[in-house]
């Protein structure tokens, strides 16, 4: 909308287009350089950041694409876009857009959102004590649960914790998993594709397990 919003000055829809060409091809670059390494087989290659890449990137072309979608029926009174997920779509007066927002030829003065003081948490270590233990100590560090009355949920800071230390409690769990999921991987790789494929279904799903139990 704020595309929309500024077609009426020409200095602002020329940098717009500039930025939006400019994006475009540092895009373009960045999939070029990843389809290279991947042709020439490249060992430094981590598939867990490749998959992230990725996905922000479909996601960034998918913005790029929809800033350049036009509808049949829009024109100079107004512009619609459809509501992605749903079978909805929205219509936006074009005038009373440009009346909602003013362009002005100066720079107005900015300030950072004060940062919110936070009860700094205690470091529970998940090696060298017990499961009982990291409990014991989890309990106390959370303290009393206290509610939000509107909402009746917990209030910001209690569910910080508890997502903190269960979090934490089911790394602590999950750490045993892990190894004999890797000690069992080892065993198929690069020997047997179909009963790794299997074993690492089944690992997954034991660390699911292990999450959910200690949740």
């Amino acid at each position: 909308m704020f595309c929309v919003a500024i077609e009426g000055d020409k200095n602002l829809q020329m940098q717009r287009d500039m930025s939006f060409i400019e994006e475009l091809l540092k895009t373009k670059s960045i999939l070029s350089l990843m389809n290279t390494q991947l042709e020439n087989s490249a060992t430094d290659i981590d598939v867990i950041d490749y998959s992230i890449a990725t996905k922000m990137i479909e996601y960034k072309l998918s913005i790029l694409e929809n800033l350049n979608v036009s509808v049949e029926d829009d024109g100079d009174d107004k512009v619609s876009f459809n509501m992605i997920g749903s079978n909805k779509s929205i219509v936006v007066d074009k005038a009373k857009l440009r009346e909602a927002i003013t362009i002005q030829d100066k720079t107005v003065v900015e300030t950072q959102a004060t940062e919110e003081k936070r009860e700094p948490l205690e470091m529970i270590p998940t090696e060298g004590i017990t499961e009982e233990e990291f409990l014991g100590r989890a309990v106390a560090a959370i303290g009393e649960i206290k509610t939000d009355p509107k909402t009746k949920t917990f209030d910001k800071a209690s569910f910080i914790k508890i997502f903190r230390y269960t979090g934490d409690f089911a790394k602590m769990k999950g750490r045993e998993v892990k190894t004999e999921a890797q000690a069992k991987r080892c065993v198929t790789f690069n020997k047997d594709h179909k009963a790794y494929l299997n074993t690492l279904k089944a690992n997954i799903a034991d660390e699911e397990r292990a999450y959910e139990s200690s949740s």
